[in-house]
């Protein structure tokens, strides 16, 4: 396997245990102060650090805050962070009531089958990927283990 293959796989893992170890922690502020605070006071972090990064890279000439920002690019950006608020107020709600394993992997399924539909269509630009039965396969070995690790009353 090439290295750069292996690095892309270790940074994939990496942003997966920060996925899980999120979803506890949305998962206990939930409980705290309620799912939809939670979505929306986690985005408001994460929206104030960016802005200090930007704004810091900015003041130190790494970055053009006034780059090519057209309206296609700007249409992404608000609709990934409305996604936000859902994917961090779904997080919120629904794990308390699933289990973390249960939740994690109900997500990580969902993702994986938007995945399998945007690497099929070639969205965001890269080369579509012929749906294949063994990709079809694996959402199935996906769901059924979802399904195993949901907890039994």
């Amino acid at each position: 396997m090439q290295r750069a293959m292996i690095v892309a796989l270790v940074g994939a893992v990496g942003t997966g245990l920060a996925i899980g170890t999120q979803a506890s922690l949305n998962t206990w502020l939930g409980r705290l102060v309620g799912p939809i605070r939670t979505g929306l006071l986690v985005n408001l972090a994460g929206g104030v650090l960016a802005a200090l990064l930007l704004l810091t890279l900015a003041a130190t000439g790494q970055l053009s805050l006034t780059g090519s920002l057209r309206s296609s690019p700007v249409l992404i950006l608000v609709t990934s962070g409305a996604l936000g608020l859902v994917i961090i107020g779904g997080i919120a709600y629904s794990l308390p009531r699933t289990g973390i394993a249960a939740g994690v992997a109900a997500i990580f399924f969902g993702q994986m089958l938007v995945a399998v539909l945007v690497d099929s269509l070639g969205w965001g630009g890269a080369d579509p990927i012929p749906l294949r039965i063994g990709r079809l396969i694996g959402l199935g070995l996906l769901f059924a283990g979802t399904w195993l690790v949901l907890p039994r009353a």
